[in-house]
């Protein structure tokens, strides 16, 4: 039997979807588990045994209906059994439907129901995004968080080694300060705040447009040990460094979800209540979320710009005794 999966569109949300992957192997082990992906999430789920094989598709591929129906029936030919999205578009549904899948199961939303097979009731939109996934294959216990769901292998975690031994970087600390939303991005005077007199070495990590703020980032903090790698590395080898991480500091991004789930201690800070839904799993997480103070809204900024040094210090304390 073979059994799809649309994955999400985004870093964080493809991390918080291989719970979902991992039982859904372990309730068909004998299937053909594939993900239908992204090409820039794709890396999220390379190496990973619960998946037999990845099908990833650029921005440019899905670009407009001509493009999403051109790619949708090229699918037919996989003759998929099962295909679950863990998207609430319609696009994803068309997509299924357009690959002929024999059940096509998702969540009611965008007028898409008449697209699927089993349609799910959408009142679990406000729930975590790990339980909403699960729910499609009627797991519904809380989630038990394991120390295996991205896999490296030994030449990755060779390379970290060597690129940190040649740029000095010994017991560093990884910070994510960048989001795809711009309102969740660490505001660079608060980093300064919540750094002042750490002796720590810290890497910043992101992407090649992040280079410059994180440029400015260094410059604010020069009495702090500080380096970049921004723009430089793929992800699996942000990832494979992020692993040899002593702990992390990030904001509402991919990057957090991952070292969360690679079991590297993490504070992630989070405003506008999203980390009801959205926040990261795993064991060595604590979360920074003052959007309680006010009724909810969505400026996360107003939230991030009152965790004080000493909210952030307490929490890094926490994460101490975790560590050790």
């Amino acid at each position: 039997m073979k059994i799809a999966v649309y994955s999400p569109n985004w870093v964080g949300d493809a991390t918080l979807s291989l719970p979902f992957i991992h039982k859904l192997k372990e309730k068909n082990s004998e299937s053909e588990i594939i993900v239908v992906c992204k090409d820039w999430v794709a890396p999220v789920y390379q190496n990973n045994p619960n998946i037999d094989s990845i099908i990833s598709f650029s921005s440019k591929d899905l670009k407009g209906l001509f493009r999403t129906i051109k790619n949708g029936l090229r699918l037919r030919d996989k003759k998929f059994d099962y295909f679950y999205t863990l998207t609430d578009s319609f696009r994803s549904a068309l997509f299924m439907w357009l690959s002929g899948a024999k059940n096509r199961i998702g969540y009611s939303s965008q007028l898409r129901s008449l697209l699927l097979t089993s349609v799910f009731n959408s009142h679990l939109l406000e729930t975590h995004r790990t339980k909403k996934y699960l729910n499609l294959i009627g797991e519904l216990k809380d989630l038990e968080t394991r120390e295996n769901y991205i896999f490296l292998d030994e030449i990755e975690y060779n390379w970290a080694r060597k690129k940190l031994s040649e740029s000095n970087i010994i017991n560093f600390i990884a910070i994510f300060p960048f989001s795809v939303s711009q309102s969740r991005t660490l505001p660079n005077n608060k980093i300064k705040e919540w750094l002042k007199d750490s002796t720590k070495q810290y890497v910043i990590f992101g992407s090649k447009s992040d280079e410059k703020e994180a440029l400015k980032i260094i410059n604010q903090n020069k009495r702090i040990s500080m380096y970049s790698f921004c723009g430089e590395l793929t992800l699996r080898k942000s990832i494979a460094l992020i692993s040899f991480a002593e702990y992390a500091l990030a904001a509402d991004s991919g990057l957090g979800h991952i070292s969360s789930i690679l079991e590297i201690p993490t504070v992630s800070f989070f405003g506008a209540k999203r980390s009801k839904t959205t926040k990261p799993i795993g064991r060595k997480n604590i979360i920074l979320d003052k959007s309680d103070r006010c009724n909810p809204c969505y400026h996360n900024l107003c939230c991030l710009n009152v965790i004080t040094k000493a909210d952030v210090d307490i929490a890094i304390k926490s994460l101490q005794s975790i560590i050790d």
